[in-house]
């Protein structure tokens, strides 16, 4: 399997951004609440139109018709049914600094869930979750070998909206304890907008329907760092798109990145790895990375890979979420799915195989033969390999 090159573009919003999650509102006292991180797929929806927008006759024809268009803008965006190359690789926040070079652009992810900081006397500011086999006479929730403990002086409240830019991303893939987090607080805020919902029947206010929604204003500087691939040279090196909710525009601009990667020699010498999902994953088997299956007599939980193998030995997943979305074309809800959040982490060990396999697997997102080509295309179960460092303090 060959991984696509990628190509980045900086995504600035012109304004607040209304980013809506799987709840509907808009009835009286109802309180609509953003998503942030957004979901790759709004970024997938928002390149797509504007490569369909260049020309109003294939707009209406892929639209209405469902037909494949013809030529490269054809191959690149296939039907509406059958999604074509184009894909989202990469999302995350970004700050850019002066200029438009690679050295002036930091991309932003949210802590992963092996990662806890703390603001508190006598405790570090950010504490690693270790895999270790349960304590005696302490039975394990789950039915994996390890369990991810967390290990402190004292008791403390763990601060939440944290974010690691991507010197911090390359140290935290390497096994390294980042140096320093950011806050939600240095990259946007969160305002409450007020509305009033409609009377469908006459298309006027509804009398006393009023409702709050949540919209996200980024500082200046900072924006959403976008991989893509497969556009075959459709998609201008700078442009407008139409983002979020109440038709919200930003402004995008091709950029140079280079995403973080870890040496592979490692991972064969320690025969251990992790795998970090970069937005949620859609696993046929709930909380479960496509590839693994419980098998043998032990009941062990092992990644098979074409060329590679490994046991699963530990897994933080956070709370499932809930994706769905619009589909423009059929004017109706997408199918609601559950889904790992971003930042889930798994720790694999016992690794045999070509570790070349298993990471070109992990660059292309963890499908398998799962057949949600229209998901795979919107940049869900993206990953990254991480190095497994068993005593980092």
């Amino acid at each position: 399997m060959s991984v696509p090159t990628p190509f980045y573009h900086f995504v600035q919003p012109l304004d607040v951004l209304m980013i809506r999650g799987n709840k509907s509102f808009g009835g009286d006292g109802q309180h609509g609440e953003a998503v942030m991180p957004p979901w790759p797929s709004r970024f997938a929806g928002a390149f797509r139109a504007a490569l369909l927008g260049k020309d109003a006759g294939q707009l209406a024809s892929f639209a209405h018709a469902g037909d494949r268009l013809t030529g490269e803008l054809g191959a690149v965006l296939g039907s509406r049914d059958a999604p074509g190359s184009f894909a989202i690789n990469w999302l995350s926040l970004a700050i850019l600094g002066a200029g438009a070079g690679a050295g002036s652009l930091r991309a932003i992810v949210p802590l992963p869930a092996d990662l806890v900081a703390f603001d508190a006397p006598g405790v570090a500011s950010l504490v690693a979750l270790q895999p270790t086999a349960p304590s005696a006479g302490c039975t394990a929730s789950g039915e994996l070998p390890l369990v991810a403990h967390l290990r402190i002086a004292r008791q403390a409240k763990p601060q939440a909206g944290r974010w690691l830019d991507a010197t911090g991303l390359a140290a935290y893939l390497r096994g390294e304890l980042p140096a320093r987090t950011l806050s939600s607080a240095d990259l946007f805020k969160r305002e409450t907008r007020l509305g009033i919902a409609l009377d469908h029947g006459s298309r006027t206010a509804a009398d006393g329907a009023l409702y709050t929604s949540e919209a996200i204003a980024l500082d200046q500087a900072v924006g959403f760092l976008v991989g893509c691939e497969g556009d075959a040279g459709q998609l201008p090196k700078s442009g407008h798109l139409r983002l979020g909710g109440d038709g919200k525009g930003a402004s995008y601009l091709a950029i140079a990145f280079t995403a973080p990667v870890v040496p592979p020699q490692e991972i064969t010498t320690s025969r251990c790895f992790r795998i970090i999902l970069a937005t949620p994953g859609l696993f046929a088997g709930g909380w479960l990375p496509e590839g693994v299956t419980r098998c043998g007599s032990a009941g062990e939980y092992r990644l098979q890979g074409d060329g590679f193998s490994a046991r699963l030995a530990c897994a933080a997943v956070p709370r499932f979420d809930t994706i769905s979305g619009w589909d423009l074309v059929r004017q109706q809800p997408k199918t609601a799915q559950r889904a790992a959040p971003a930042g889930s982490v798994y720790w694999f060990d016992d690794f045999a195989g070509d570790v070349g396999k298993l990471a070109e697997w992990v660059a292309g997102g963890l499908w398998g033969d799962n057949p949600d080509r229209q998901r795979r295309a919107e940049g869900f179960n993206r990953a990254w390999l991480g190095l497994w460092r068993r005593n980092t303090p």
